[in-house]
C-alpha cells in the first residue's frame, strides 16, 4: 500500500516534464498492515461492548456512531441455519466487539 502525503498537482514545466511540487508517499508492508475484528453476540452478556486496540471504550454502548452500527447489523440478521437464534431474537442480544489495528 502506498500513501502520498503530498500528492502531485500537475507540471511544473512540460518540456522537462517536472513536477509543480515535490511528492512525499510511505510504502506500508501489507503483512504489517490490518486491522482484525471479532463479534459476539450472547444473552448473557449485560450491555453492548467496544474493545479497541485493548482497551475497551467507555460509553461505547451509548455512542450514536456505535448504536448504528450495531443496531443495524441486528436488524440484518437472519434466523441461525442451526436453528438456534431466530431472527427475532437478536434484538435481545448484546454484542461485543474488539477490534485490533495496526495501522500506523
Amino acid at each position: 500500500t502506498n500513501i502520498a502525503c503530498i500528492k502531485y498537482w500537475g507540471k511544473a514545466d512540460v518540456k522537462y516534464n517536472t513536477p509543480i511540487n515535490s511528492s512525499v508517499s510511505v510504502t506500508l508492508d501489507q503483512a504489517d498492515l490490518k486491522a482484525v475484528t471479532t463479534a459476539a453476540a450472547s444473552k448473557s452478556f449485560v450491555k453492548d461492548r467496544l474493545w479497541l486496540n485493548g482497551v475497551e471504550e467507555e460509553g461505547a454502548s451509548e455512542s450514536k456512531r456505535f448504536r448504528a452500527c450495531v443496531d443495524g447489523v441486528k436488524a440484518l440478521a437472519q434466523d441461525r441455519k442451526d436453528g438456534s437464534l431466530k431472527q427475532d431474537e437478536w434484538k435481545d442480544l448484546n454484542i461485543h466487539i474488539s477490534s485490533y489495528n495496526t495501522f500506523p
